[in-house]
């Protein structure tokens, strides 16, 4: 069972990240690259509300599984974040590389809390 919360949970956060990251490409340009951008920063802010959830739920070991490794982990992209940032160096984008560095950890970071905390206060 755990195997199958993981395959499923898995290609599902794939699909969704290509998804985006192909509406992204196609509706505004591959200069910056928001499609990656868009899933790491509501990724981190899903993944704090799912977080705070599965506390009072007492959410099952492959529930767990199934969430954060396989959905969230397909789903958010730090290795293509990195191949992204790569490129926008190699082509001496270097500000668009900073601010793409910047946003996605800062901006990540800030929404997991958020999105952990909001969570919290609402179930109270």
């Amino acid at each position: 069972m755990t195997y199958i919360a993981l395959i499923i949970g898995g290609s599902v956060g794939t699909l969704l990240r290509y998804f985006i990251g192909y509406f992204c490409n196609t509706y505004f340009g591959t200069t910056f690259p928001l499609g990656t951008f868009l899933v790491n920063i509501i990724g981190s802010f899903l993944i704090g509300i799912v977080f705070a959830l599965s506390e009072p739920f007492s959410m099952s070991h492959n529930l767990r599984l199934f969430l954060f490794t396989g959905l969230f982990g397909g789903f958010t992209t730090f290795s293509a974040f990195s191949l992204d940032t790569l490129h926008l160096i190699q082509v001496q984008n270097y500000k668009l590389a900073f601010l793409y560095v910047f946003g996605t950890n800062i901006v990540g970071l800030a929404l997991v809390f958020i999105g952990y905390y909001l969570t919290k206060t609402l179930l109270k």
